[in-house]
């Protein structure tokens, strides 16, 4: 019933988006098991000479949320984040970085889609998403521990599940100082959806990665797993991701009383050794409920190309957050979780480090 949720909703916005194609995951957060995973579009089995033998990414014959690889954005920015707690990098959440203006390091030039141009601190660098705060917490961290991180995720291996068909990341050839800062907002590596989805059940449950699995586990079968985030720094992303939706560019995945959590993330797709800015892959990965994590969510449409609703604009805010929304209104009764719209996750003493302008409540 969850899978057949999460095809309806996915289907209905890649034709409303007039998108070449959709996918999703719903994972337990706890456990690693696969509730539901759809590639669209489908395949019939019964007509595979109709299918050109096109590359994985562009072809239906392939389960895109395990065999496709994408630059996934700015979804990986709580990821790096995260690390830059666990090592001591960022110790304060009151920490402000300057993103007055764009980045210029070794000929290249970092710069964000909505500038603030102004310094930002950690719970704004994420809501306002912020690649050049972002790549300045990166490079303070440095090279290696960022490696540690995702290596840690998988994201240089395949994805862990029971399925033959499963592609490695790319992991980027020779890894510089801006390697470093674009690796930490999703550009410059590319992993699967499933390898996404697993970081974020490991960022939410309490800091333990555990391997996905189509099987139904018993108790005494979850994996232990092992530890790649401390439990406060799991803690604090909790508040963070459950913030980016109530304050930030998740707004439009929050469903009432289903206290979600996550992040956006749009990349352009790279073509024939550069970025092509008029196709997008964005992508939503969210868990709920924020103040107990049992599911992740996530969401994405490969080139969706905006329409009368979403005002033409194609940023994942607009065309994977909904969705998601939509899909834990439909799945959770199912699942067991009922919505309460008098519990939360407390972000008050975050809330006053978000910056108002004068006039703003």
């Amino acid at each position: 019933r969850v899978q057949a949720a999460l095809e309806s909703e996915l289907y209905a916005q890649m034709v409303a988006q007039s998108a070449k194609g959709a996918g999703g995951i719903v994972l337990d957060a706890n456990t690693g098991e696969v509730i539901a995973m759809a590639s669209i579009p489908v395949f019939d089995p019964n007509k595979l000479k109709s299918y050109p033998n096109a590359k994985c990414s562009e072809s239906p014959r392939c389960n895109h949320m395990v065999q496709a690889r994408y630059e996934l954005g700015s979804t990986f920015k709580p990821l790096s984040i995260g690390a830059a707690m666990d090592r001591g990098v960022v110790t304060s959440m009151a920490k402000r970085y300057d993103a007055t203006e764009p980045l210029q390091v070794a000929g290249f030039r970092i710069k964000d889609d909505h500038p603030m141009r102004r310094w930002l601190n950690v719970p704004e660098t994420l809501v306002h998403s912020s690649n050049i705060a972002t790549a300045r917490i990166a490079d303070e961290l440095g090279a290696e521990p960022l490696q540690h991180l995702y290596r840690e995720l998988h994201f240089d291996q395949r994805p862990a599940i029971e399925l033959k068909e499963r592609a490695k990341g790319i992991w980027p050839g020779s890894w510089g100082r801006i390697t470093t800062m674009t690796a930490s907002y999703g550009h410059g590596i590319a992993v699967t959806p499933l390898h996404l989805a697993s970081a974020y059940a490991a960022l939410v449950n309490g800091g333990i990665w555990r391997p996905a699995t189509l099987r139904k586990l018993e108790p005494q079968e979850v994996p232990q797993g092992r530890r790649v985030f401390s439990a406060a720094t799991s803690a604090r992303m909790r508040q963070l991701l459950r913030m980016i939706v109530a304050e930030g560019t998740g707004r439009s995945a929050d469903a009432k009383g289903y206290r979600v959590g996550g992040k956006t993330g749009s990349a352009e797709k790279p073509e024939e050794g550069r970025y092509n800015k008029s196709s997008l892959v964005t992508t939503f990965a969210s868990a709920f409920p924020m103040d107990n994590p049992r599911y992740v969510v996530l969401a994405m449409m490969d080139e969706p190309k905006g329409n009368a609703e979403t005002f033409g604009l194609r940023t994942a805010a607009f065309t994977a957050a909904p969705v998601v929304k939509r899909v834990i209104e439909r799945a959770a009764p199912m699942l067991g979780v009922m919505p309460d719209e008098h519990r939360d996750v407390d972000i008050s003493e975050l809330k006053p480090l978000l910056w108002k302008a004068k006039g703003e409540e």
